[in-house]
């Protein structure tokens, strides 16, 4: 086989004048794959040639599934330039350490074969770059060119998540959590939502809105507003926000994650609030802000949450807002590890209050 990189056909025995074979790749198309979209258009093969951006992006990216071996595939147009060569050759292309295999005709004309991801990714995955191509036929290794993918490992089909369901899941999406977060690798969808909450809650220019805890990406409207939260370009949150975004960013994954709401909710004990740090007073109505996210216990001007929304997967709480909380308590722990009881008269929630909004993740509705 010709090692990749080189550009000229290598004959590994002396070449007979009386046969050539020459190959190149016109086209390529990945197989069932996720349905995906990019600007908010839905993408469709061929997903080579296409465009491709400065960062090595392409306007055609492709999501599977890791895992599942066998159900990785494309498939590949070549024109085959040949003489004297009958039956078929070994197919096979290269990318960093995946490798794609088929069978091709020798025979001259423009062929359509199918090939399969050999060893697919056994975790979250975000690979791009250059496949090459190469056949091995019976007396010598050709090159057949090279083809620019961006390919997405995930767990499963984002499109049976409410928000992706119209257009497939978002390229951009996808980018930003594996450029913001430390979800490549991951096998276990527990993992990924936290590793989602603590992206959401990490991201240096969202922080809290002390003022009236207004939402800025849609709230609890049904619709999340994911362009404008992913190019930060609003800056504050809620609750709200910061649960949308959970349910989103991880359905784009494959992953449903459920919405919470505690109505009433009470005072927060001490801890980190998004964007701010340690708070015991999320409002601190018209004082400097940063002498008094916290301040004593019974201090007359010390606010709560009226209410507060936070997020469910696999009995675990997720809260992207104030903590964060990674999975490490279920609802009752939650709530006596999050809410202050402590101060006379406080009204205050309790596990039994929590209720789901509307059950399940089809409370996000769309994205925009």
């Amino acid at each position: 086989m010709t090692q990749i990189g080189e550009s000229v056909n290598v004959s590994t025995t002396p070449e007979d004048p009386e046969k050539s074979i020459t190959a190149e790749v016109l086209e390529l198309e990945f197989v069932d794959s996720f349905k995906a979209c990019l600007a908010q258009a839905v993408i469709n093969p061929p997903h080579w040639p296409a465009t491709r951006s400065p960062s090595n992006q392409s306007s055609k990216a492709v999501v599977f599934r890791f895992n599942n071996p066998g159900t990785q595939k494309a498939k590949l147009k070549l024109k085959i330039t040949s003489k004297g060569y009958s039956g078929n050759g070994k197919l096979t292309g290269v990318l960093q350490r995946f490798e794609f295999e088929g069978s091709v005709p020798l025979s001259s004309g423009e062929h359509v074969v199918e090939v399969t991801l050999k060893e697919p990714p056994d975790g979250l995955l975000w690979t791009k770059g250059e496949i090459s191509w190469g056949i091995d036929a019976t007396d010598r290794s050709i090159m057949a060119g090279r083809t620019h993918v961006e390919i997405f490992f995930v767990f499963a089909d984002p499109a049976r998540q409410p928000c992706f369901a119209s257009d497939g899941v978002w390229i951009e999406a996808l980018r930003f959590l594996f450029d913001n977060s430390s979800v490549s690798g991951v096998q276990t969808m527990r993992s990924a939502v936290e590793k989602v909450t603590q992206c959401c809650f990490g991201l240096p220019n969202h922080r809290y809105e002390v003022t009236q805890g207004a939402p800025s990406y849609g709230g609890a409207s049904g619709t999340f507003h994911l362009k404008k939260y992913i190019d930060h370009s609003l800056g504050f949150v809620n609750c709200y926000d910061q649960t949308y975004a959970v349910i989103v960013l991880s359905a784009a994954l494959g992953i449903s994650v459920d919405g919470l709401y505690l109505n009433p909710f009470g005072y927060i004990r001490t801890v980190n609030l998004v964007g701010w740090g340690p708070c015991n007073n999320p409002f601190p109505s018209g004082r400097p802000i940063a002498d008094h996210l916290v301040v004593a216990p019974l201090d007359p001007a010390r606010s709560g949450f009226g209410n507060h929304m936070f997020c469910e997967y696999s009995a675990k709480i997720y809260d992207a807002c104030a903590g964060p909380v990674k999975g490490t308590v279920d609802r009752a722990g939650y709530v006596a590890n999050t809410i202050d009881t402590s101060v006379p008269g406080a009204v205050s929630g309790t596990a039994g209050d929590i209720i789901g909004i509307a059950g399940t993740t089809a409370a996000v509705r769309g994205v925009q």
